[in-house]
């Protein structure tokens, strides 16, 4: 053990002057030299006083360990140093701790600086930490936000202005146009609400009755127009926020025209039909938002769009409304056709720019290749290991039908509903609210959950395969990981999507990790905490009922076998079917041979099989894969047969062969149209075959023929 110091750069030189002299610590060394534990010497902080100053450093140190904590951990492995310590000082000082001068006069003595009682601590808002940049760079008093905006905000749990919502507020508060472009759950609605509501409340004019709209917010889906509505409401009380979508009665928004608006957001469909029927007055329109603009503008709401806004825009007019428009994804057409609708000078905010990575920062990608005819039971599965019976779970299908079969599968232990188009609006409703209000776990939706929809603590998002469009994957996996959390999102493939997979991948900038199914240990892990979970739950009075049965059963069973019969049957894991990690089949186990060497071609990994098991391991081996360098392989075996081979396998200085217990790093394919030259196709087994050629897989002509599909109908436009 050696003796350090820890001298902290701090730019108050109080707080570092209290550091360097109460923060010094034994260092305890780790095998590899890092220091593995900071604690306060004992010997450096005899008296209270001395202890009172040691509790004055530790609030230095608590303000400069972010630079030294990826090295530093308790003893116990648990409690941040800052707060050990703390509590340290806090028993050293005891009662005395309020004889603070003497604490001065040692530090004055230590540091050669002087010291004023009344400083030292400093105040109560600099014993807190600093603020990060990006959080005084958001503080609300640059932006002149008024304080009953500020009250209510803080309400919503909304501190500081997010990057997008700085880099916004100016440019919409002073009038100008503005096209945004933000990752997934980084508060773009609050990037335009919250200026166009200073913006309204600021103007004296009287609010009549029956009055238009200035605000009209347009969205493209009934959940995300419901949402927005919200947003804005819990941010003002002196607005009226009106909500109009298909599959709801007129009669509330008769009555809301009645009344007056100040914002309408709605849906284009609905919207249009007051416009036609001359119930809904747009011609006093001053602010027009189109969230998830890429999709309003896409081939299904262009020509809506396009009708709609003709009530409130004129054709290459300065005088139009302010535009702004809002979208994680904007691709090149999004910009040509949006200019139609702006002013000859606008501003383009773009904070993903040239950046590779286009989903939020905080979702990790996996992949699990997988048959459809199993993915339900391995989607059962996965919602264990990674989400549990108390996380929140949304999985995406492709098709209504998919949806309801899967919420209904019996594989899904989770209380799981669908949500789709063909389910009434008002049952849509419900089941959103329920899924926010935790009333169940599993929400099984098409694309209708997947744009702008906020929903919080979703832990795991699944996708039950590759989207056609990548930004589809973009704004799926945008469901978890909001507001600076950290989330999940597993893409289902079969071997036939790997191309799609590889497609999502470039474009969205990510990587996928390949992971095999969860284990049969990792279930188990996963039930048997979650079993924990529910039995902290149950309230002592109903235990007392339970006693007797309880004791009978210790009795017959002994304690460790009854309560792990107990535990298993409350996970519902009393069946555990054992599957392949390559492709999840039902039956097989995965297993890894190792060579010592680098090989050439995969037939020397199946003459090392037959040399100890002899030619009718060509008949029990399946899907055999090289491993990422070419130093080993893995394949299926039949779970049958995993006893009589290991049995007879004997390891050598060449060969290991071992249970695969996760899916390790494999050597990528080239499957470009045509089978894969090094995987293996004879049966599922041995390798060879010509790579093919292939072709492009249609994605990138699709685009374009998209984008020039928009052009097209937008040069009619105005």
């Amino acid at each position: 053990m050696a003796m350090g110091e820890v001298r902290c750069l701090m730019r108050p030189a109080k707080w570092r002057a209290a550091a360097l002299f109460s923060l010094r610590v034994l260092a305890v060394q780790g095998p590899d030299s890092a220091p593995r534990a900071l604690i306060p010497h004992r010997s450096h902080t005899a008296g209270a006083a001395h202890g009172a100053a040691l509790f004055v450093g530790l609030r230095s140190w608590n303000r400069c360990r972010t630079s030294a904590a990826p090295h530093l951990q308790t003893l116990t492995g648990s409690a941040p140093v800052s707060a050990q310590s703390t509590r340290f000082a806090h028993e050293l000082a005891g009662e005395e701790l309020k004889e603070m001068p003497a604490a001065y006069a040692s530090l004055e003595e230590e540091s050669g600086e002087e010291y004023e009682p009344e400083s030292a601590l400093g105040s109560r808002e600099e014993m807190h930490e600093e603020l990060s940049p990006e959080h005084e760079e958001g503080a609300f008093s640059n932006f002149g936000i008024s304080e009953e905006t500020i009250e209510l905000l803080k309400d919503r749990g909304v501190t500081y202005l997010f990057p997008v919502q700085v880099k916004t507020y100016k440019h919409i508060y002073d009038g100008k146009d503005v096209i945004a472009q933000d990752r997934t759950g980084t508060g773009k609605t609050f990037s335009f609400a919250i200026p166009l509501i200073e913006k309204l409340q600021g103007d004296s004019q009287e609010r009549k009755r029956g009055r238009a709209p200035k605000v009209l917010v347009l969205a493209p889906t009934r959940e995300l127009a419901n949402q927005v509505t919200r947003d804005f409401k819990d941010i003002t009380k002196k607005l009226k926020v009106a909500c109009f979508y298909g599959g709801t009665s007129y009669n509330g928004q008769f009555d809301d025209i009645k009344n007056g608006i100040d914002i309408l957001v709605g849906t284009p469909g609905r919207i249009i039909d007051h416009l036609q029927n001359g119930n809904l007055d747009l011609s006093n329109v001053k602010h027009v938002v189109l969230d998830e603009v890429d999709q309003m503008l896409d081939m299904g709401f262009a020509e809506q769009v396009e009708e709609l806004l003709a009530f409130a825009y004129k054709k290459d007019s300065e005088d139009n409304p302010q535009t702004l428009l809002f979208s994680a994804t904007c691709p090149h057409w999004v910009y040509d056709v949006g200019k139609k609708y702006m002013k000859s000078k606008y501003e383009q905010i773009d904070l993903i720019g040239k950046k590779t990575q286009k989903t939020a920062m905080t979702v990790e990608h996996l992949a699990i290749e997988c048959h459809w005819s199993q993915r339900a039971a391995v989607i059962g599965d996965v919602i264990q290991v990674y989400s549990g019976s108390h996380g929140r779970t949304i999985i995406f299908c492709e098709t209504k039908r998919e949806a309801n079969e899967l919420a209904l599968n019996a594989s899904i232990k989770q209380d799981a509903q669908s949500l789709h188009g063909d389910i009434p609006q008002k049952q849509r409703e419900i089941t959103l609210k329920g899924f926010r209000n935790g009333s169940f776990e599993v929400l099984v939706a098409t694309n209708v959950a997947a744009r702008g929809l906020d929903i919080p603590e979703v832990d795991l998002v699944i996708q039950s395969s590759p989207p056609k469009d990548v930004e589809s994957y973009i704004h799926r996996s945008g469901r978890t990981g909001r507001a600076g959390r950290t989330g999940m999102c597993i893409c289902f493939y079969q071997r036939k999507e790997e191309d799609q997979l590889r497609h999502v991948e470039q474009k969205a900038g990510i990587t996928f990790k390949r992971v095999g199914v969860p284990t049969a240990t990792d279930i188990i892990k996963a039930s048997s905490k979650d079993a924990i979970r529910f039995l902290d739950s149950v309230p002592p009075s109903a235990i007392d009922y339970f006693k007797p049965a309880a004791q009978r059963l210790v009795e017959e069973k002994g304690a460790v076998e009854a309560l792990a019969a107990a535990l298993a049957h409350i996970s519902g894991a009393t069946a555990i079917e054992q599957r392949s990690l390559l492709n999840s089949d039902v039956g097989y186990v995965t297993m890894i041979l190792q060579c010592s060497v680098e090989m050439q071609n995969i037939g020397y990994a199946w003459r090392g099989l037959k040399e100890q098991l002899g030619e009718d391991i060509d008949n029990k081996v399946s899907r055999m894969r090289f491993l990422k360098g070419k130093t080993g392989v893995c394949f299926d075996i039949p779970t049958a047969e995993l006893n009589k081979i290991q049995e007879q396998w004997q390891d050598s200085r060449r060969w290991f062969l071992s249970v695969a217990t996760e899916l390790p790093e494999l050597e990528e394919t080239q499957r470009e149209g045509g089978r894969s030259g090094g995987s293996n196709f004879r049966n599922g087994r041995r390798g060879g075959g010509r790579g093919g050629g292939g072709g492009r897989g249609g994605f990138n002509r699709n685009d374009r023929s998209r984008g020039r599909g928009q052009k097209r109908s937008f040069d009619r436009a105005f």
